[in-house]
């Protein structure tokens, strides 16, 4: 028997609202994952991103500290060399105020 127009109207707006209500189901769900994947694609973007900074600030500490040494050992030589070029001048002088003192005072023993 054949449907009235009006139940298939009906039937029809039925149909449109449930391919409506689907299609924003669909809709949300995507716009959604969309959202949880640009979220994920930004949290590995600032891992990686903090990642590369914490080893180019690891390479850098390693080359301060390589300067660092050199500077140091620099130093040490500096130093080293400063004691040997003042011994014979300190030598000398110790020499000669104990040489004044004894000519000067004599060597008393009490």
């Amino acid at each position: 028997m054949p449907k009235n127009i009006a139940e298939e109207i009906t039937e029809a707006e039925a149909r449109a609202r449930q391919i409506l209500q689907d299609a924003r189901a669909e809709g949300a769900r995507l716009l959604a994952q969309a959202k949880a994947e640009a979220e994920d694609l930004a949290k590995r973007s600032r891992q990686n991103y903090h990642r590369t900074l914490r080893e180019k600030i690891l390479k850098m500490e390693e080359q301060a500290d390589k300067v660092l040494e050199k500077t140091i050992e620099k130093g040490r030589n500096d130093a080293e060399e400063l004691v040997k070029s003042h011994k014979t001048k300190v030598d000398e002088v110790a020499t000669w105020v104990a040489e004044e003192v004894m000519a000067r005072y004599g060597s008393k023993k009490s």
